[in-house]
Parts: structure tokens; C-alpha cells; sequence
């Protein structure tokens, strides 16, 4: 039962109904609640699920990236000694105190789709990341779903070993008895005192493949002891076997729904984006900005009151001599407020920007290049997760029809190994069989049920796992 983890192993999902949806005791789990239970709790699943996140952060951040930007900026400054007034453009010494404020915007308008592209690109990446994460879901529930039928055929074993134990018990204390009395040899009793105590040991035997089959399951739930842990033990059967009547490929079509193909799928498209966002980069990038501003200087003035007239100057000398007088006014100035420089040096701008590529060191040729042996690579990963997709529905179903006929066969050895103990025990009582053949009849059953009981835990692998690749409901 302990077999390496592979897709087969998946057939562990559609037993999740054998057990019922509900605990029937404190401590008693059902193989629902033990893979609810690891899915919520397990590290790496958690990772994956943080990596998904991040995966749509980046695509919601990539819708965003069409969207114009805009920006605000202020600025105080103060200017001391020789300066000019940034507002009058007029030589100062005095100390000057300005404030610059402005709003920008800028959004592009063509740059060879690759916006477009990169936000397809981060879609597709993100749900191949949901389909991976679904993956990783699928491979822990395969681990807990093997470790809880581990404890089924394990519990199966110890039964079956504590009812030989009993079974020899009894069997030697009847042989006791009769050898007292003089009717069996003490050979006999000493055989009977010797497979008893070989029982006792395959008991303990099985009882410590129980204990490490608890001890496995609690440690995939990251639990602290197994001791903590006692699973329900309902009937597990072999149920429908339609699943046999249908061919590998009819099963290799239903198995594309699994989240490894859609994953490869949508990185194949992920890629193809990759590609159309390289090749983006060849073509010209058109852009519209346009900015507000406005400012203040504590330099500037403005005329406060009337002029005060100072009477009449000269201002010159006509052709004739004659002195040209002109008046004389005198102001009175105070700062201009903020509010009215605010409106005085407001200012709009709009405008495009055409940036053509022309030669950037090759790095565009070789992004592009880059891109396509991705997008091959990402088909070749497609490809060979299908074909070991096929492999393994092939190999599910080779083994699915092998382990029906092991099953078939081991029945019947068992049965008739059962009807031979039965008559080789009436033989022993009578006397007439000695302990040895007697012995040998009985180890020849006992083989027979450890067998059989193998076979059919087999057999209820092989068809659950046709069960999951054909995309069946989770019913037994």
C-alpha cells in the first residue's frame, strides 16, 4: 500500500463519501474532515495561494497601467542675495519667498498594444496560477487520502491477525486439553503453543503498522500527536465498474478538465501574449500630456490706492527746440495677495509625444527572440504534460483490468482455502491430521486472506483512479 505518490494516487479523491460528511465521535475524523482539515493548514498550499495573490495584484495593477497618470507637486522656496523673481523675471537683491504649484497628467495612447497585451498576458498568468494552486490542492488531498486508506487496510490487517490470534487461542486450549487426556501428543500441543505465539507476534506486527499509519496522517495534518486522531472505519467496497467498459481514450478525453492540462493551456496563451508585447516594442509610442500651474512670490507687487501727481517733467526736446513736458505721477505699492498671484500666474499647457524607436542596442531583436523560444517551450510543456497524461490513463486502465482479475482470482483461492481449513480442522480434532498439516492448511489460508485483502484495496485504486480521470461525481 505504501506506493510513490503519482497522479494514480488521485483516485484517493472520490472516496471522500465513504465516510460520511460528519464526525461520529470527540476525536473521530472522517476523510472529509481530514483533507478539509490539511487543505486549510498546510504551508505549502498557503504559499501557492500568497502566489496567486500576487498574481492578481499584478494583473489589477496592469488594468490600472491604461488608465491616464496624474501628479501634483508644491514647492516653498526662499531665495536670498541676487536672484531673479521667477514670476517678473526682474534681477532682485532682496530676499524672495516663492511657491510653485502644478497638477500633470500623461497617458499613452499608442505604444503597439503592448498595454493591452500585458494586461492578457497577466490574466492568463494569473488564472494558469489559480489551476496550479488547484494542482497543489489536488497532491496534498492524495497524500492525506492515501495515509487514511493506509489506516483502513492497516486496521483490516490487525483484525484479521487478532481473529487468528483468538482463533489459535481457542485452538490451543482445545489441544491442551486433548493432549491431557492423552488423545494428541505433546508434539502437537508445542505446535499449537508455537503458531499461537507466531499469531501474538504478527499482532504486533500489524498494531505498529496501525500506529504508523495514525503517526503519518498526523503529521500531514501538522498535528501534534497521533493520539489526537481516531478515524471512522465505515465498510469501503468495490462499487461501479462501468468505468471498465470504456476505452483509454474515451478516459484520456474526460481527463482534460484536470487543472495541470488547463494550466498548461493558458501559459501556452500567456506565452503568445509574451510574444505580441516583445514585438510591440518595434512600434512608435504616442502620448498626450497637459499640466496646470500656478505660483506665488512674496517679490511681487501691485499699485495700492491713487496715483499722487507730482507736476510736469521734461522729457525730451522737439525738432524746434522746444522742451517736451510731460506729468509726473507717484505710486504707492503692497504685496500682491497669494490668492490674486495664484489667478495672475495661472497656466495650461496640452500637448503629444511621438517617440519612434530607432536603435536601442538589439534589446527589442532580442526580447523578441526570447519571447518565441518561450512560447516553444511553453508548447513543448503542454505537449508533455498531455502525453503523460495519456501514459498514465493507459497504464491506470492496464492495471485497472490486471488488479480485476488478481481480485477475481484470489477470491476464489480464498474461498476454497476456506472450505480446505474448515475440513482440514474437523480432521485435526478428530485426530486423524497431524499438526503440522494442519498448521500448513491454515498459514496457506491466512496467506490467501492477506492476499486477497491486498488485491481488493488494489482493485478499489485502480478504479477510482479511471473514476477521477473520467471526471465521475464523488460516489462510490
Amino acid at each position: 500500500m505504501n506506493s510513490p505518490l503519482t497522479l494514480k494516487n488521485f483516485f484517493c479523491s472520490f472516496i471522500f463519501f465513504i465516510s460520511g460528511s460528519s464526525c461520529f465521535g470527540q476525536n473521530e475524523w472522517t476523510l472529509k474532515s481530514c483533507v478539509d482539515y490539511a487543505l486549510a493548514h498546510n504551508i505549502s498550499i498557503k504559499q501557492s495561494e500568497v502566489s496567486v495573490e500576487l498574481a492578481h495584484i499584478n494583473y489589477t495593477q496592469n488594468i490600472a497601467n491604461l488608465l491616464p497618470s496624474v501628479n501634483g507637486s508644491l514647492s516653498h522656496n526662499y531665495n536670498y542675495g541676487r536672484s531673479v523673481d521667477p514670476f517678473s523675471n526682474q534681477f532682485t537683491t532682496a530676499k524672495i519667498q516663492s511657491d510653485n504649484l502644478s497638477l500633470s497628467s500623461n497617458v499613452t495612447l499608442f505604444n503597439g498594444f503592448q498595454l493591452q497585451n500585458i494586461l492578457r498576458q497577466s490574466k492568463l498568468e494569473y488564472n494558469a496560477g489559480k489551476y496550479d494552486l488547484e494542482k497543489i490542492r489536488n497532491d496534498i488531498a492524495l497524500n492525506v487520502v492515501s495515509a487514511f486508506l493506509q489506516i483502513r487496510y492497516n486496521t483490516d490487517l490487525l483484525t484479521a491477525a487478532q481473529n487468528r490470534v483468538d482463533e489459535f487461542t481457542k485452538q490451543r486450549d482445545r489441544t491442551k486439553l486433548m493432549s491431557d487426556a492423552g488423545s494428541m501428543t505433546k508434539s502437537n500441543l508445542l505446535d499449537a503453543e508455537a503458531q499461537l505465539a507466531n499469531e501474538e507476534y504478527n499482532s504486533v506486527t500489524a498494531q505498529n503498522q496501525l500506529d504508523n499509519a495514525y503517526l503519518s496522517l498526523a503529521q500531514l495534518l501538522d498535528l501534534d500527536s497521533a493520539s489526537t486522531i481516531k478515524i471512522s472505519l465505515s465498510e469501503t467496497e468495490i462499487s461501479d465498474l462501468s468505468i471498465l467498459s470504456q476505452t483509454p481514450q474515451a478516459i484520456f478525453a474526460a481527463a482534460q478538465i484536470l487543472p495541470e492540462i488547463k494550466s498548461a493551456d493558458l501559459k501556452v496563451k500567456a506565452a503568445e501574449k509574451g510574444l505580441d508585447v516583445a514585438q510591440g516594442a518595434r512600434s512608435p509610442r504616442l502620448s498626450m500630456f497637459g499640466s496646470l500651474s500656478s505660483g506665488y512670490s512674496s517679490a511681487s507687487q501691485r499699485i495700492n490706492g491713487n496715483p499722487v501727481f507730482n507736476g510736469f517733467s521734461v522729457n525730451g526736446i522737439t525738432d524746434s527746440g522746444d522742451s517736451v513736458r510731460v506729468p509726473s505721477y507717484s505710486y504707492n505699492y503692497e504685496k500682491t495677495p497669494f490668492q490674486n498671484q495664484l489667478d495672475q500666474n495661472y497656466g495650461k499647457s496640452i500637448g503629444l509625444s511621438l517617440n519612434i524607436p530607432l536603435f536601442n542596442g538589439w534589446t527589442t531583436h532580442t526580447n523578441i527572440k526570447r519571447a518565441k523560444l518561450n512560447l516553444v517551450n511553453s508548447k513543448y510543456s503542454a505537449e508533455l504534460t498531455r502525453n503523460q497524461l495519456l501514459k498514465s490513463v493507459q497504464q491506470a486502465y492496464s492495471d485497472a483490468l490486471a488488479a480485476q482479475k488478481k481480485f477475481a482470482a484470489l477470491q476464489k483461492s480464498t474461498d476454497a482455502y476456506k472450505e480446505s481449513f474448515s475440513y482440514a480442522e474437523k480432521k485435526f480434532n478428530a485426530g486423524i491430521l497431524s499438526s503440522v498439516d494442519f498448521l500448513t492448511t491454515r498459514n496457506n489460508l491466512s496467506r490467501a486472506e492477506t492476499d486477497f485483502l491486498q488485491a481488493k484495496y488494489d482493485f478499489i485504486f485502480r478504479i477510482k483512479i479511471l473514476d477521477f480521470y473520467s471526471g465521475k461525481p464523488l460516489a462510490l
